[in-house]
């Protein structure tokens, strides 16, 4: 975003007229008051974002822009966005507030006696000084204000503003979702904004203590480790949501019921690794992407459906799921990646769509309880130690359309004691050690 400091007359942290063209326009970090009517008549000006150490802003500063569309100032200003007396009154401006130690009352800002910006500076005053703590708030932190009622409005909703904190304010604008959830307790029930620090649309970090906690239904993402090594039991998920980030669940050890919602379109890497007491996960069917490492180590969970909308399963998505029973793979899946259901001990089924064509490396190694395997009619590749130590699988067919055997691909595999296999494979199959040591294994091999 340009900072068009050639275009605004600036004096002692104060903007007292900007005479620019741009459309969106940072403001310098020094500045700390803009005087009345600094950006009055600006129609090109869409987006404005004011640095963090902003003290006030005069009356009128941004009268006749008619065109602004969002800004970005401290939440101790909260309120000098309502009223008409700095912003267009019938404008839709989209606020963003940079996290604030405290509101601003309505005769603390001195601006408000002048009518012009010279009559602001010839006046003297620092209202820094007189009116503001010097407090510096966090350049990190911004809440989100999606819509702002005009002062008329809240007036019809008796609300005091006076007497309301700044975050009283905020809860009562931001939109909560008043469904009920599956024990008949409303939803917004459990939503406390300030538990979360949250930058657009996204939570950045769960910093609550609560077991229980829903999720602002206006999110839709969860950001990177945002609920990683937290307590948390249940989470209610926003009815919105596309993202869960990397890892922004991982070690939730304590974590048993979150419910994905239908709109949820991505589960990153290791966003769920090692909840080891999560024992459901319905997984939407619009989802398309889970990730490395997803939900590693999720010992609990003992059955899971992937949907058919899912065209990537990553390395080790479902590795050391212990608990994990029986598997369906959707047919949007055309490889297996490497370990995807490794070490999965109780694995007892599983079934593959008719369009796979690989099965990577490790993909089902030491699933000892795998007793049923079907291999498809299409598939390619079987990788080195993709079934190594399934020591429960009796017999299986391999597929004509096999070309590739790999090394040590179903060593240990102690009750195996049939497998019908293609003739062009009998050259691999002895120096890739792909049964070795199976000594009452009987091949039988059948012409293309």
């Amino acid at each position: 975003m340009k900072t068009a400091k050639g275009e605004l007359n600036i004096q002692a942290g104060t903007v007292l007229k900007y005479r620019g063209q741009d459309e969106e326009l940072a403001l310098p970090k020094n500045v700390v008051r803009i005087a009345p009517y600094a950006f009055a008549g600006c129609k090109t000006l869409k987006k404005v974002v004011a640095p963090v150490k902003l003290a006030s802003i005069g009356k009128g500063a941004f009268f006749g822009c008619d065109n602004l569309v969002e800004v970005t100032i401290p939440g101790r200003l909260f309120r000098r966005v309502n009223g008409g007396k700095v912003f267009p009154s019938d404008a839709d401006i989209y606020f963003r507030f940079y996290a604030s130690a405290g509101a601003q009352t309505e005769d603390e800002d001195y601006s408000d006696k002048f009518e012009s910006e010279e009559e602001y500076v010839a006046s003297g005053i620092n209202d820094a000084e007189r009116a503001f703590t010097d407090e510096v708030q966090s350049e990190e932190i911004i809440t989100i204000v999606e819509e702002f009622p005009l002062e008329q409005e809240l007036e019809e909703q008796e609300i005091d503003l006076d007497d309301r904190s700044l975050k009283e304010r905020m809860e009562d604008i931001i939109p909560h979702d008043p469904l009920n959830d599956a024990d008949g307790v409303r939803r917004n029930s459990l939503v406390n904004l300030s538990d979360y620090l949250i930058v657009d649309d996204e939570v950045i970090k769960y910093i609550g203590t609560n077991k229980q906690t829903q999720v602002p239904d206006f999110i839709t993402r969860i950001g990177e480790n945002a609920f990683s090594n937290r307590d948390v039991e249940k989470v209610i998920l926003p009815p919105h949501l596309k993202l869960i980030g990397k890892n922004a669940f991982s070690w939730c050890e304590k974590l048993t019921e979150i419910h994905l919602p239908q709109s949820l379109q991505m589960i990153d890497d290791g966003a769920f690794s090692n909840c080891s007491a999560l024992e459901n996960v319905d997984i939407p069917p619009d989802l398309k992407f889970i990730g490395a490492n997803a939900f590693r180590a999720c010992s609990s969970i003992k059955e899971l459906y992937l949907p058919e909308s899912l065209h990537t399963i990553s390395r080790r998505a479902f590795d050391f799921c212990v608990s994990l029973e029986k598997i369906t793979v959707p047919r949007g899946i055309m490889r297996l990646a490497e370990g995807v259901f490794s070490h999965c001990e109780n694995l007892r089924k599983v079934t593959l769509p008719k369009n796979l064509t690989e099965i990577g490396a490790w993909a089902f190694a030491e699933c000892y309880e795998l007793r049923e395997i079907n291999f498809p009619q299409g598939l390619q590749s079987i990788c080195e130690v993709a079934f190594i130590n399934c020591r429960s699988l009796v017999a299986f067919d391999l597929p004509r359309s096999l070309k590739t055997l790999g090394r040590q691909a179903f060593v240990g595999c102690s009750s195996l004691h049939l497998v019908n296999a293609p003739r062009q494979i009998e050259k691999q199959i002895k120096p890739a050690k792909a049964f070795h040591k199976l000594n009452n294994l009987v091949i039988n091999y059948y012409e293309d």
